[in-house]
């Protein structure tokens, strides 16, 4: 009686390499995940960066005219303030890093 071992490694079951795309945007690999809560944490901070130096400009001499209205001021204080917080630093501390390191730590 003879035996004779299947390789299966030879087999092709369909396999393809995912596109650039597809790889980032339909990965469960934690790593990945995190890394887009950066990149996305990154691009709402530069928004939020602009209305920082919008502010700025406003303030930087006496009876400056960028902003004329009072409403506008308001409105851009308060979206810099929900920005920075909401889409810089929750999604860079919590999904970022959290994706990142967590899982790690776990085991």
């Amino acid at each position: 009686m003879s035996i004779t071992a299947d390789d299966h490694a030879l087999v092709d079951h369909g396999h393809h390499k995912k596109s650039f795309v597809a790889r980032w945007l339909m990965s469960t690999n934690h790593k990945d995940i995190g890394t887009l809560y950066i990149t996305m944490a990154f691009i709402g901070g530069c928004f939020g960066g602009v209305l920082s130096m919008i502010m700025r400009q406003q303030l930087m001499y006496p009876h400056n005219d960028i902003i004329t209205n009072g409403d506008t001021w308001n409105a851009i204080v308060t979206a810099h303030g929900l920005i920075m917080i909401f889409w810089f630093v929750m999604p860079a501390l919590i999904g970022g890093m959290g994706n990142w390191f967590v899982p790690m730590m776990i085991g």
